[in-house]
């Protein structure tokens, strides 16, 4: 009997991947499996994993041609004998006892989900991410509803697959997988399926996942990527046409402001960070066409006082000036906050 399947997606890992395996090998929780999925790797993954393999009977591999990690994780769920399934990407390492924690807690409390928060490594530091829900009880359907769903829409934190740990029976059951195209977000659709489904899940303040921002990350692909017109495509998106959420529209659609106004901000310093390497002139162009949008004036227009509310005097201060539209006086702020934490 397998109590736990853990999927992870591979495509030219090589760099991170041994400690990635050798991080779920120490895993103290037994009747693991661990299904690789090589999407077409053109480095040594393969063997990497290939060698693992031959001495651990636990560790399975798929090699497939390079179709993407949605398709690669639906792939290994399809495959997964455990009670449930987790997910990790190939670049990171989990705790010895994370798989037990989170499976403990799911036969314990009768959950679908069991969800945690991680630790982002970036450039040899370490931040902590937590979650603002009740942690350590079973929330029902109406919580859920009522307070998860709607965070999803405007908050980021609950996005991820790779904190959680889902009945495999849910995911089967409900056709729950991972989209390819969708504006939301592989993770982010998931996730608003898999909670749409469940009866109940539980929030363990818990941090046993170690997320590596490497290269092609966000603040590292500012020339290839527009960040800002993903975000609007969520924001534009309908998912009541996909999912039927029982969100009333009005609430769905302030959660969506809420969090577009975030992202505004959040690339607003990333695209003025002075270390980021783009030349001055594009990074006022990108922002001044971005906080021009007749959305992002709707939002901070109709939105202006919830936006302000528990801010302190700094966030404010970079609000207006993004209501307003004063790049310039953006620039010194992002300036002044990159050397304050520098």
């Amino acid at each position: 009997m397998v109590n736990v399947s853990v999927i992870i997606p591979v495509y030219n890992a090589e760099k991170y991947l041994k400690d990635c395996i050798e991080s779920l090998l120490r895993q103290t929780l037994p009747e693991l499996e661990f299904i690789f999925v090589n999407d077409g790797s053109k480095d040594t993954s393969a063997q990497i994993i290939a060698s693992y393999q031959a001495t651990d009977s636990r560790i399975t591999l798929i090699n497939q041609p390079n179709q993407g990690v949605s398709v690669a994780r639906n792939n290994g769920v399809d495959v997964a004998q455990g009670d449930y399934i987790g997910f990790v990407d190939a670049d990171d390492t989990i705790t010895p006892e994370y798989y037990h924690k989170l499976f403990t807690a799911a036969l314990d409390n009768r959950t679908d989900i069991v969800f945690s928060n991680f630790i982002q490594e970036q450039d040899g530091s370490h931040i902590h991410y937590k979650l603002p829900f009740q942690a350590g009880v079973a929330l029902k359907k109406d919580y859920i509803e009522t307070t998860l769903l709607p965070y999803m829409f405007a908050e980021d934190g609950l996005n991820t697959c790779c904190t959680k740990l889902y009945k495999r029976e849910l995911l089967h059951q409900n056709a729950v997988h991972f989209p390819q195209g969708i504006a939301l977000g592989e993770d982010g659709f998931f996730n608003l399926q898999a909670f749409h489904f469940a009866t109940a899940v539980l929030y363990l303040d818990f941090s046993g996942y170690f997320y590596r921002e490497v290269t092609g990350s966000a603040t590292r692909n500012l020339l290839e990527k527009d960040y800002f017109q993903r975000a609007l495509q969520v924001y534009q998106f309908d998912i009541k046409k996909v999912i039927p959420l029982s969100l009333s529209d009005k609430v769905l659609q302030k959660q969506k402001s809420i969090r577009l106004a975030n992202k505004v901000v959040s690339y607003t310093f990333i695209y003025l960070k002075p270390s980021n390497g783009l030349p001055f002139i594009k990074k006022y162009k990108y922002v001044r066409a971005m906080l021009r949008n007749d959305s992002v004036k709707g939002i901070f227009n109709n939105e202006w006082h919830r936006l302000k509310q528990a801010k302190s005097m700094f966030q404010k201060i970079t609000l207006y000036c993004i209501k307003y539209q004063q790049v310039c006086l953006l620039f010194i702020l992002t300036y002044y906050s990159y050397r304050r934490n520098k």
